[in-house]
């Protein structure tokens, strides 16, 4: 979530800083402030920075406009100058430029107290630091305890978030990434981030470790698509391969639960599928919406085992692929060409395979209600 610019007024004008530039920009996200007086140590700051210039070490106007040129090329968030002693005014060719590439611009009084300021900026930042940690500790408990309501219902609700508003969680693997590269993995956390903030203050993002969870309160479905098709758009331009998994949005904080176990379910079955770099929706999953509301899976384990079960274990004992051949086989609707063709296989040799396969489940593959069974215990694989 972060500081946004808009967020840091109330203070500013406390302390006489004023807006006069870039007011477009508002929206960006802050992380901490510093002072910055020369443009060669720029290449060493961190980005989304709230930098303050005292001008002590300005020259002329033209040293004034590199400065902040600079600082918005490396991505700083806002720049406050201290008009009075060395710089007297804001050249105007460097409001104009603020203007029009949306980068905030605030002018405060030399006499004003910098130490003062810096004070309050940090009580800011630092609550907001705590504000985070507190709801990601929330939302783990809502999913992994969410009858326990006292554990995270009261953090929401402090931070504006209502217990009947519509919640919906997403969830994003990334397949083709080291997580060991904290750099690479922070960035595309910091990008996702981003496309949150210019999207609303009603969702944040949390690292489950190993992938990334998406809390959206208070949206409209279409609004959701919108916002995660911009995070799909922003990983395929990337080179990534990943998954995404979107559950219900549903009204109620303890459906948060609910909507994550959703997207897990999602997930399985785009992995199963792979179907990478799509966004798949609970509600679009068909038969898996079934499974997944099964509360004993132990129910579905023992299916499987008196179905799909049976060739499993007859392949790891011959080092056979019938349980392979017999999925080809009912979702081709039976053709024993395509069969065939997938598995580089003569087609005699598919139809014995199939006749074998007969007789070690003790099945007629030909009726209809046989193979629809067979196909659900493939289905319930996904989930054991």
């Amino acid at each position: 979530m972060g500081v946004k610019v808009f967020e840091l007024l109330d203070v500013a004008k406390k302390h006489g800083i004023s807006l006069i530039a870039g007011k477009k920009g508002l929206s960006k996200k802050v992380k901490w402030f510093r002072v910055m007086e020369n443009k060669e140590i720029m290449d060493y700051m961190e980005e989304n920075l709230l930098l303050f210039i005292t001008g002590l070490a300005i020259n002329d106007d033209n040293e004034l406009i590199d400065l902040v040129k600079i600082q918005n090329e490396k991505n700083s968030s806002a720049t406050v100058v201290h008009v009075g002693r060395n710089i007297k005014q804001i050249p105007e060719d460097l409001i104009e430029y603020c203007n029009e590439n949306e980068y905030p611009l605030f002018r405060v009084p030399w006499e004003n107290s910098l130490p003062k300021m810096m004070k309050d900026f940090s009580l800011l930042f630092i609550e907001s630091e705590r504000m985070e940690k507190e709801l990601e500790n929330a939302l783990k408990n809502a999913i992994s305890f969410p009858d326990k309501t006292d554990n995270y219902i009261p953090i929401f609700q402090q931070y504006s978030f209502r217990e009947d508003d519509t919640y919906c969680m997403a969830l994003l693997e990334i397949s083709n990434i080291d997580n060991q590269l904290e750099a690479e993995y922070k960035s595309i956390i910091k990008d996702i981030e981003s496309i949150l903030m210019f999207s609303g203050d009603r969702s944040f993002v949390i690292d489950g470790k190993g992938s990334l969870m998406i809390l959206f309160s208070d949206y409209f479905m279409n609004e959701i698509n919108q916002i995660l098709s911009k995070i799909k758009n922003l990983l395929l331009n990337r080179g990534y391969d990943f998954y995404i998994g979107i559950g219900k949005n549903r009204n109620g904080i303890s459906k948060i639960s609910e909507s994550y176990l959703q997207t897990i379910a999602c997930i399985k079955i785009s992995k199963q599928k792979e179907e990478r770099n799509i966004m798949i929706h609970f509600e679009d999953i068909g038969v898996y919406k079934v499974l997944s509301s099964v509360g004993d899976k132990r129910v579905l384990r023992e299916y499987y085992k008196n179905t799909i079960g049976i060739l499993d274990e007859y392949d790891k004992k011959n080092k056979t692929n019938y349980k392979e051949v017999l999925r080809l086989y009912i979702v081709n609707n039976r053709s024993l060409q395509s069969v065939s063709k997938t598995l580089f296989m003569h087609r005699n040799t598919v139809n014995y395979q199939i006749m074998k396969i007969e007789k070690i489940l003790d099945c007629d593959l030909s009726k209809m209600e046989k193979r629809f069974n067979l196909y659900l215990a493939y289905c319930i694989e996904s989930f054991i």
